[in-house]
């Protein structure tokens, strides 16, 4: 008996091993990544002004190809941007506020060109990595819509409208509010009115909440305000800041908000609480002079660049933990001049490769060049200067110089059009200047002061500083005195921004002055290309016979 027990006990052994098998059953749990995946992105684009009388543009660019692959029209005064799906951005255009426009309709002919001179978002829909089509989503009249947010791939967009007057034909009456945005029919569906003008927004992943940052320089009490989406209710919010909230960013889990203040101070929400309220409280982290930040959402770390004169730096922050925590202050490096005290730099943009291994923070500063002339010819058309550099820093394509010599036709201030030292003309150095002389003669010294660029590479496994890779200079555009004068430069509040190609070759830098996108590439951290932004309806600048390119005043990853 028993031995019948134990062949049954064998038997019944077999016939579950015989059923199982040896194939490997993996239970998937799918976990699909947040929209936009920046590690997706072909493309980077940026949203470009062509001053108020114009539509503006956006320009892509192939992050494969170096080469910029497809332009479009968007509203008048473009100022931001955000991508709202895998073929989708949207762009938000202030266009005219106030009472400078006389008129309660959006449409005006100005210059023989039809343009909507209310507030509106531009979408452009994409066809692989090139522009397919535009729609307008027009906005409140006089309303200075200014920022768009929106939760990845969601149809509801929320708009600032810091001069939205409820009633056009009364616009000295002012409600600051958000604009409720449906983007599948294209019409703004209602309004939430907040206590001063909204100057940044701040959308959870899930959808769920939408939090309002102030503009600083609203009269009054500047806090944060919170609303629920779903029926756009008031969020409480426990906790004061010490000044004006500026920038936001949402963590992945849709669990802290981070929250960045006028005076350099990183503040956080715990928004945890479905019901609320929130809670508020500082960090000891402090970048004075910080006037945005980037949420690295592979690394879980926040970006935060800034600092006054003699203490620019690069904040990284992990923001893994239940607190922000500081993990590295990293110093800009100073420009250093010939024969002249360094210069500090202006932290003013950052931007973080997709794969985790390097961040980009750019800076700039205004710096003088002095230098002398040992002789000049010319062939009619250009003339090439022999130079020293006896001060400051070297000159590079696109700097304005003045020139004072022995030679009266050798006089004058130009825009440098290239650099041709060490070639067989020019076994020194040398630079050009379109200038009609013929004569041949010497000159007796110059100057210049532009603005100079510089890309400073960080490690971001050891957060230490790998290499800074020189951008050429140019005009500054802010100076109202200068013949490159650009109004929008002077107040964007993205004079540089930068973003990065999805598959991490490249980091892109466009400059509002500069007019176009300075290219990184990542394999060497050095300065690979510049690529100008579309022609703008300025006049020439003399002696140049075509127009200036139009002013970048945002970048963003593209589809």
């Amino acid at each position: 008996m028993k031995r019948f027990l134990w062949l049954g006990w064998v038997a019944f052994l077999l016939l579950i091993w015989t059923g199982c098998g040896d194939v490997f059953r993996p239970i998937i749990i799918p976990n699909p990544p947040t929209f936009p995946n920046p590690r997706a992105a072909h493309t980077v684009l940026t949203v470009n002004d062509n001053g108020s009388i114009s539509h503006g543009s956006a320009l892509v660019v192939d992050v494969s190809g170096d080469s910029e692959v497809s332009v479009a029209d968007v509203g008048v005064t473009p100022v931001h941007a955000v991508q709202q799906s895998a073929n989708q951005v949207l762009v938000v255009n202030t266009a005219v506020t106030g009472l400078n426009v006389p008129t309660t309709t959006c449409l005006v002919t100005i210059n023989n060109q039809d343009l909507n001179v209310c507030p509106s978002l531009t979408k452009l829909a994409f066809s692989s990595t090139v522009i397919g089509s535009t729609s307008t989503i027009s906005l409140p009249i006089y309303s200075g819509a200014n920022f768009v947010a929106l939760a990845p791939s969601d149809t509801t967009a929320y708009v600032t409208l810091p001069t939205y007057p409820p009633d056009p034909t009364h616009p000295q009456t002012i409600v600051p509010s958000v604009g409720v945005v449906n983007t599948q029919s294209n019409t703004m569906v209602a309004t939430i009115p907040v206590q001063t003008n909204p100057f940044a927004l701040a959308v959870t992943p899930d959808k769920s909440k939408l939090y309002v940052a102030c503009d600083p320089l609203t009269p009054g009490v500047c806090s944060m305000t919170a609303f629920n989406t779903l029926d756009r209710s008031s969020r409480a919010i426990n906790g004061t800041l010490s000044s004006a909230p500026i920038w936001l960013s949402v963590r992945s889990d849709s669990q802290r908000v981070f929250v960045l203040e006028a005076n350099g101070t990183l503040a956080w929400l715990d928004t945890t609480s479905t019901a609320g309220p929130d809670t508020l409280a500082e960090t000891s982290v402090s970048v004075p002079g910080a006037t945005t930040m980037v949420y690295d959402g592979l690394l879980n770390r926040l970006y935060i660049p800034g600092g006054i004169p003699g203490g620019p730096q690069l904040a990284i922050v992990d923001a893994s933990q239940s607190a922000p925590q500081l993990l590295k202050m990293v110093p800009i490096p100073p420009f250093t001049l010939l024969n002249l005290p360094s210069v500090d730099a202006t932290a003013a943009a950052v931007a973080a490769l997709p794969d985790g291994s390097r961040a980009y923070a750019a800076s700039y500063a205004v710096l003088p060049s002095d230098f002398t002339v040992s002789a000049v010819s010319g062939d009619g058309t250009t003339a090439t200067y022999a130079y020293t550099l006896t001060a400051g820093h070297d000159l590079t394509p696109g700097v304005a110089v003045t020139v004072t010599g022995t030679g009266s036709e050798f006089d004058g201030t130009f825009l440098v059009s290239g650099i041709v030292s060490g070639t067989a003309a020019c076994p020194g150095k040398c630079f050009l200047v379109p200038n009609a002389t013929t004569s041949a003669g010497a000159a007796g010294s110059g100057t210049a002061s532009n603005i100079f660029p510089q890309v400073t590479v960080v490690d971001t496994s050891s957060n230490t500083i790998k290499t800074t890779a020189a951008i050429n200079g140019f005009p500054d555009a802010t100076d109202p005195s200068s013949i490159f004068f650009v109004p929008i430069c002077a107040t964007t509040r993205f004079r540089f921004s930068m973003g990065a190609g999805g598959d991490s070759s490249r980091a892109y830098l466009a400059s509002c002055d500069g007019g176009g996108i300075d290219v990184i590439d990542t394999s060497t951290d050095s300065f690979l290309v510049n690529l100008p932004a579309p022609f703008s309806a300025r006049p020439p600048i003399p002696p140049s016979v075509q127009q200036p390119p139009q002013n970048p005043v945002f970048l963003i990853a593209g589809p």
